[in-house]
Parts: C-alpha cells; structure tokens; sequence
C-alpha cells in the first residue's frame, strides 16, 4: 500500500472510529451508577471494554496518521518538543509543583502557585504552559492554572508519581548514555559496562549499587509496585493468564525473586487452596515479613504465605512444589545468566518431572505484527533492559533458543488481552517428548487454553456460502460449532441463482465436505456446459460465439460446476440443519482472551458464549466493522438486477436458439452522440440456461424447474425509470423495497429486440431483485489479527459480480479457515490467524482485480481510486 492509501486508511478509520465512540460514550452515560459521571471518566473506565476497544483502535489510527503527515522537519520538532515536555514533567514534580494545584480541578492564579512553591513566576508559566500544550495540565482561564484527567490521574493513582520520577531522574539519562556506552564496550554482556553505568558514574551493576543507595531501592520499589497497578504490567494478568483452578489442594508454587509477594496475595485471593514460598534476597525478604504483617489480610492467607532467602544463581532448596514461578526476572539477564537461573530450576525437575517452570515476561511480535502503540510500549521495554543490564526483551525464537541451550522446551505460551507480557509454560525435553501437543505463539499469538465445547463452540455468523461450507468443514473434523443467521428463515429473501465454480473452489469443496455431502453435491449440479455467445441487443443477431474456454485444452474460461445457489445451500445444509439458529441478528460481541471466550449479544437479546468468532456475515458485517474498522469498500457506481425466467414453451419458442446454449453476452452501448456526452454507459444482460439432468433430478428431489438465470448490470445512472420518481425527481435505484425491479429491467432495454426482451417479459417476477454493486479495493487492508475473531468471504472482500468469482473466492476462504479450526480444535494461535487471513487477502486481490476487469467492460467501471468510499 503507497503512502497515499495508508494515509487515506487512517483518516477513514479516524471518521469510522470516531462518531462510534462518542455514540458509546454518550449511550454509556446512561448506564452508570449513581450521577451520570463524564464522559472522560468513561473513556478510562477499563471495566467497559467496546469503549476501550474504540479508544484502543482511534489512537492507533491517529498515532499512524501523525506519523505518516509528519515531514522530516517536523519529526525533528516531535524530538525537540518530547525531551522540554519530560524535563517540564520532572520540573513540576521535583519541585512540588503539581501537589498545590488544587486537587478539586479549581483553577490557582500563577502568581499564588509561585509564591506557595517558592518557584519563580516566569519559570513557573513557561513551563506550565509547555506542559498545558502537550495535554498536561489547563489554563482554563488567562494567568490561572488547573489540573486536568492526565495531571489529577498522575497524583490520585497509587504509585504513578514513582513511576513518573523513576522515568526522569532514572531512565532518561541512562538513556541518554546509551551511545556512549556502545561506543566505549561494544558487543557485551557485562552487567558492570552499561549506559547505567556511565549515567550513574558507577562501577557497580545495577542491583549492587542499589543496595548500596536506600533512596534508589526505595524509588525502584515504588517505581516496580506501580507498575502492578497499570494495565499493561497489571498483575490481574498473572492470576487470570494461568490456570492456577487445575492445581491440586495443597499445591505449593514457589514464587522465585517474588519480591513482597504481591502475587502471592493476589493469586490466594482467588484460588486460597494453593500455598506460596516467595523467595528472594535476604534484605528484600526482611522488608517483605513486615510490610505482609502490616497489610489488612485474611489470617488464612497470610497462613499461606512463606518467605524465604534465595538467591536465584543458586541452587534451588525447594525440590517438592509444583509451579516455579519467574515473573520479570529473566528480562534483566543476558543469555548466560539466564541460563543459569533455568538450570538450577532444571535440576529440581529432573527430580519432579510433572512440575512446571511457568516465565511471565515480554514475548517480542516480529515487526508489524502488533499495533504500532503496542510496539512502541514494548520496544521501550526492550531498550531499557539493554541500556541498564546488557539484557534484552525476547521474541518467541530467542526463548526457544534459551530453553533448548539448558534442555528445556515451552510446552505452551498465552498472552493476556491489553498485556506487555506473557506466561511461557516450560518443561524438560524428555518430558516435553511424551505430551501429545504442543501449543505455542508470540505476543497475543497464543493458542487458547481450551478447545471448543458443546457449550462453547465456534460462533458462525451468517449462513451464507462461507459460513456453511466452513460449517461443513468443522462438522467433518468433529469440532462444535453453532450458526447464527439474521434472516428469519432459510429463503427469507433471493440471494442470485446461479454460480459457475472453477478448479480452485472445486478442490475446496472435495476437501471440505464429507463424502455423503460431497456426493450429494454433484448430483445436485446442472449440467454444464461450457462457451460463450454474443447477441446484438437491438437485432438479436449472434455478433460472436465461441465453444469452449476460449482457448485450446483445459485453458481459458473453464468452470467445474454450475450450481444453483438455492440448491447448494441446501445441499451444504445437510446433517448441519440443527446447529443453525435463524432470526439472530448480532449487534455487538467482545472476545475475552484471558478467559478464551467470545461473548456474541443479537439484538433480539440472546447472548452466546464460545471459543472462536467467524464473521461469515456478508457485505453489511458487523464483525468487519469491530474487528477490521480498516477495511477500505467502495461504490462501483453500478447496480445489477437479478432475476430468473421458467425454461417455457413461449420463450423458447421466441428467444434465439443460439443463445440458449450456454453463457450469453448481451452488450448495450451508449449511441455515437450521447457517448461523446456521457461516455460509454454500457448496460448488459448476461444470462445463461439451467438445466438439470434425468439422473439429478432422480437423486435429488427438491431440484427447480429448468430456467434462463439472467442478471442486468450497468451504471446506476442509467438504471433508473425514465419518469420521475420520488419527491425531489431523483431516480436513483438503490433500496429493493423502493424499485420495482422488474418494471425497471423492462424501461432500461425498451429499445431492444423483442426476442430478447420475451427473457425479460417472461421472467418470474417473484424472484426478481435489484442491488447496488459494492467492492473491496484489490489490496485489502491488514488489521489486527486475533486467536479468537476472524471474517471471510463477503465480509471482508465483497467484490463485483462481474468476474464471476466471489463465491469462489469465498469457499476458498472457508477451507483455509477450517483447516485452522480443525488443526487447533477451535482454538488457533494468533500466528495461524493471522497466516489464514494474509493468504486470504491475498487471494481476494487476484479475484478482485479479476472482477474489474469484467466490470469496466460490463458497465464502464471507474479505477477504484475514482470511486467513492462506501461506509454503510
């Protein structure tokens, strides 16, 4: 994608986004307890997840926006803008500045905040000023400075100005030694020859000069605890991310450099059938036993916790526990430290083999496979350990490569929902050899802790082509899945006639279905027959016909099968009929990863829960909207009218016999005059006879009458009544319940030969259907994969029906997906998601690009980046 487009993707995701979350927000408001609280304390209300899902994805979009407007010059004033904002940060808060400022969000004037904080005045406004220009802070009124949500936030939540300290007198200048670290020692992992190093003047590594500076512990300390309080490093993630519910009653887990035992207290609130030994450096272990004799507990938990010294280079005393738990431990230690800390835990295991080593640290995504903010938030991570320990955050294939040097291998891997880290699972080789699977991803791209059930099943939403073949497909592999479809029943409204399927499609279907389904399948096809005739719309004379593919052999336009849509979805209905569900429109879903369930709300009330969302809901997908708010549609300008006309006496009597063979082309061109006007608004009627053989029609009983399926496409504005219509004279033909499309196929080829009218004349009204022609730009945009949501098909590539190749491309899509389902049992890492979903993408290009070309020359179809984008 060129830089135009991926700028064009973020101003339409921003005005997507955008209108969705202040709609949340303001219908929100209604729902909270007591005085209807502000919208602002809303948007951080992190037990409302559609709210944080829509702020998530606009920041994403304005971050990737400002990136790409921003020239190189304004880079550079990003850069000079963000150090003065950290040292006007720091200024405030090392000179006490903020804790006057009234707490209450009143305004104080300037000139009483520098004589309460001693501080002097032109100082104290430019800096303040500074900090209010980059959202810090309001002057809500000239020569008056106020508190806003950032400030307030920052001093009434527990330890954020430990943390905000910490960053500056801390971080920044070993940051900013970091180069000259590089240059001084090169490629080393000496932990006394780091930027913290020269930013401290110290011989010392980290931990050592620690304990021999109390205010640095103490700032470290409180700095550590607050991060436990932040989302992103909260501990929630430990005691939900991991299975504690399996361990027998009794269980001893060993929290190895646990620190204070905030995991500890936090884990036996939940779960208070486990027992702990925090273990860590006797100074550490001292303050501990007194802050926990301190701390409001239950006795019966207190009970449970034991601390003891340890120091994890050694070797390990307790041999009898069940789960050894690191959690940010081995980020601080290069590899050859590391592996000394696993290998005194390995030893215990070669003793204990059922016990587990469970690591709770950054799992590094390969590039680009996060959003952009939560690269930024883990890279700074990563940079941070080189700089203070010549350590490194890991990716997924560094932490095999470590496991596999001391003998061990991750048995499994999961990464909680809004978490910078994630919980590795490892055992010894040996151990590892007996296990029967092998569940593993990076960064989100985690597999799911269980499968899908009765109970939880995979959620198919939309009982199209796509949902039921993937239905099909998971049937076979025995994997529980439910449909969900918003018509009221199986031929609520027409859905087109007839589908040709090509070589691909046929293979999927070979793959997908079972062999009872598969057979009944090609019983139910029409017989093919396979070339191509032109007909003059105005002579009904043959302009051109070919037998055939167009080309030698097997080349060429060539399909496998002709279908009747109706048909086929019946067929792809068998054995399945019982897991759909019909009248279920969804309105709103959200996927809980640190539980591994789906919870999907229809609007009619039901709420479902299961392991894994398909999107197999069509062009009006409100899965794509969540899930892909990226997704560029736009408006071709055309609208198509579908219909079928019986196989009668009269017609065949009256329409020409040549074009009662196979597929015929009838192409109305715009007269010399009117052309140089308005262009060449070429409509065309493509029809094509469907006809069932004796054999099919024994086998299978519910097979239709033959029939002409016939669709008329052109621009929209040359569909339309030649009278006024509606209030305002504008004729536009674009809502079903507003055109009789029947009557408008008839005005539109007036002029036309009557024997090719009689198809139109003759045509079953019933079935006759009128839509407007919507498609994806061929280089669909990649969005957020996710281990438990995915779309296919129309959902998220909707295409013209000019290439003929949308359904195609749709069963397509059903047979990678299942493979995935299968392969998992209904609960895929992020990685195999993702993979589906590129493979996706691309196919959809080639089919698009593929429908274009039909399209410019059925109805003269603008580039897509003429066309309008569709935001329906």
């Amino acid at each position: 994608m060129d830089h135009q487009q991926r700028l064009k993707t973020c101003i339409d995701e921003i005005a997507l986004q955008g209108p969705e979350l202040l709609r949340q927000l303001q219908t929100q408001l209604g729902d909270a307890p007591g005085e209807a609280r502000p919208s602002l304390g809303l948007l951080d209300d992190t037990s409302r997840p559609t709210v944080q899902s829509l702020r998530k994805k606009l920041i994403e979009a304005a971050t990737k926006l400002i990136q790409l407007a921003t020239d190189t010059d304004g880079y550079l004033e990003h850069l000079a803008n963000g150090y003065q904002e950290l040292a006007c940060v720091r200024w405030l808060i090392g000179l006490d500045v903020l804790q006057h400022i009234p707490p209450d969000g009143s305004p104080i004037p300037y000139a009483h905040l520098a004589a309460k904080t001693q501080t002097p005045l032109k100082s104290l406004r430019g800096v303040a000023r500074m900090a209010v220009a980059n959202g810090f802070l309001e002057e809500p009124s000239p020569g008056h400075l106020a508190h806003n949500r950032i400030s307030l936030g920052l001093l009434n939540k527990d330890g954020l100005v430990s943390w905000a300290k910490w960053m500056m007198e801390y971080s920044m200048p070993v940051a900013y030694k970091f180069t000259d670290a590089t240059r001084r020692w090169g490629n080393t992992d000496c932990k006394d020859q780091t930027a913290f190093n020269l930013a401290l003047d110290t011989p010392l590594p980290f931990f050592d000069h620690m304990r021999k500076d109390p205010q640095l512990a103490t700032l470290f300390h409180n700095y550590m605890r607050s991060l436990g309080h932040s989302r992103l490093w909260s501990m929630d993630h430990a005691v939900q991310g991991f299975d504690w519910a399996s361990l027998p009653n009794g269980a001893k887990i060993v929290d190895v450099g646990g620190s204070h035992g905030d995991l500890a207290v936090r884990v036996l609130k939940s779960f208070p059938h486990l027992e702990f030994i925090v273990q860590d450096l006797p100074e550490t272990v001292a303050a501990a036993r007194s802050a926990l004799n301190d701390k409001k507990l239950e006795q019966g938990i207190k009970s449970k916790i034991e601390f003891a010294e340890h120091d994890f280079f050694k070797t390990q005393p307790v041999t009898d526990a069940d789960v050894y738990f690191l959690r940010m431990i081995m980020h601080d230690w290069p590899d050859e430290d590391a592996k000394i800390i696993l290998q005194q835990l390995g030893r215990v295991l070669e003793q204990r083999p059922q016990a587990r080593i469970v690591i709770m640290d950054t799992v590094l995504p390969p590039p680009g496979l996060t959003s952009v903010t939560h690269e930024q938030q883990l890279r700074v991570r990563d940079l941070m350990m080189m700089q203070v320990f010549n350590a490194r955050e890991r990716e997924l294939e560094d932490w095999e490569t470590l496991c596999d040097q001391v003998g061990m291998q991750i048995t499994h891997v999961s990464q909680p929902d809004d978490s910078l880290m994630g919980l590795l699972t490892l055992q010894l080789k040996d151990q590892q050899q007996q296990l029967k699977s092998h569940s593993k991803g990076i960064n989100g791209f985690a597999t799911k802790h269980k499968p899908a059930t009765a109970e939880e099943p995979i959620l198919i939403i939309g009982a199209g082509i796509s949902g039921l073949c993937l239905a099909q497909a998971l049937h076979k592999g025995n994997v529980p899945f439910r449909i969900y479809e918003r018509d009221s029943t199986f031929d609520f409204r027409p859905q087109g006639y007839r589908l040709k399927l090509q070589r691909p499609a046929a293979l999927a279907l070979a793959e997908i279905l079972s062999p009872q389904v598969y057979e009944a399948f090609l019983a139910s096809c029409a017989i093919l027959s396979v070339g191509e005739t032109n007909l003059d719309p105005f002579t009904a004379a043959v302009s051109r016909s070919r037998r055939g593919g167009g080309l030698g052999g097997n080349l060429g336009l060539n399909p496998f099968h002709t279908v009747d849509r109706t048909v086929f979805r019946k067929t792809l209905m068998e054995s399945i009929k019982d897991s759909i569900v019909y009248g279920r429109d969804l309105e709103s879903y959200h996927a809980d990863a640190q539980s591994g369930v789906v919870v999907a709300r229809f609007k009619n009330g039901d709420v479902v829960r299961g392991r894994f969302l398909v999107g197999a809901d069509g062009l009006h997908s409100i899965v794509r909207r969540t899930h892909i708010p990226r997704s560029l549609l736009v408006e071709t300008g055309a609208v198509c009218i579908y219909g079928k006309t019986p196989l009668s006496p009269e017609l065949l009597a009256r329409f020409p016999a040549k074009g009662l063979r196979w597929m015929t082309v009838i192409a109305d061109h715009s007269p010399v005059l009117q052309s140089c006007l308005i262009g060449d608004s070429t409509v065309t009627l493509l029809l094509e006879p469907i006809r069932f053989s004796p054999d099919s029609r024994d086998r299978i009983k519910e097979l239709p009458d033959n029939y002409l399926y016939w669709a008329l496409i052109g621009p929209e504005k040359r569909l339309q009544f030649p009278q006024v219509v509606g209030p305002h004279g504008q004729g536009k033909a674009t809502d079903n319940d507003k055109v009789d499309a029947a009557n408008l196929s008839l005005a539109v080829t007036e002029e036309w030969h009557p024997d090719i009218r009689s198809v139109l004349e003759l045509q079953d009204r019933r079935h006759t259907t009128l839509i407007r022609i919507i498609s994806s730009v061929p280089d669909v945009p990649a969005w957020d994969s996710s281990s438990m949501v995915t779309a296919m098909g129309d959902a998220v590539h909707p295409m013209s029906p000019a290439g003929g190749v949308g359904a195609q491309t749709a069963i397509c899509d059903a047979a990678g997906l299942a493979k995935v389902l299968v392969d998992s049992r209904g609960c895929p890492s992020r990685a195999a998601v993702w993979q589906f979903e590129e493979d996706m993408r691309k196919r959809a290009c080639g089919s698009i690009k593929h429908s274009e070309v039909g399209s410019r020359k059925m109805f003269g179809m603008k580039s897509f980046d003429e066309c309008k984008v569709w935001t329906r």
